[in-house]
């Protein structure tokens, strides 16, 4: 049974993009609306997502499925260097470096060691957004 296909779940976001694009809905209540949907899709899949990995393992490492290719697979691991002492100082005295350079934005800056004109780090500015935090 494809669920999306009964709701029609695409059919009610483009319904809601057309109504802001044409002027009948206001687009912040569609934003905090659509929001909220997110969460809750978010909220369901964490709470089904030890099912469906059961349920994918009995098709196989790669299988198509309704419209969908899906694979079985393992996130990207991650080393953790917090146990290796130099590293630890390395990555403190990079980040020291950087507040360094980054106290020459707005004013001309001498390194007391060298004598030198310390470099200002390149701003590069991000979008314009907005946040949307929900009331509990």
């Amino acid at each position: 049974m494809d669920i999306i296909k009964n709701i029609k779940v695409a059919e009610i976001v483009a319904n809601i993009s057309t109504s802001v694009n044409n002027g009948e809905v206001n687009p912040l209540d569609a934003i905090v609306s659509l929001k909220k949907l997110e969460m809750i899709v978010k909220q369901t899949k964490a709470e089904i997502s030890e099912l469906v990995i059961i349920e994918a393992a009995k098709h196989g490492k790669t299988f198509n499925y309704l419209d969908a290719e899906i694979t079985n697979k393992y996130s990207a691991g991650r080393y953790d260097y917090s146990n290796i002492p130099e590293i630890v100082a390395k990555e403190l005295e990079l980040k020291a470096i950087k507040d360094k350079h980054r106290a020459a934005i707005n004013v001309d800056v001498i390194d007391l060691d060298t004598g030198e004109l310390l470099a200002a780090p390149i701003y590069k500015g991000g979008k314009e957004i907005i946040s949307i935090k929900l009331n509990k």
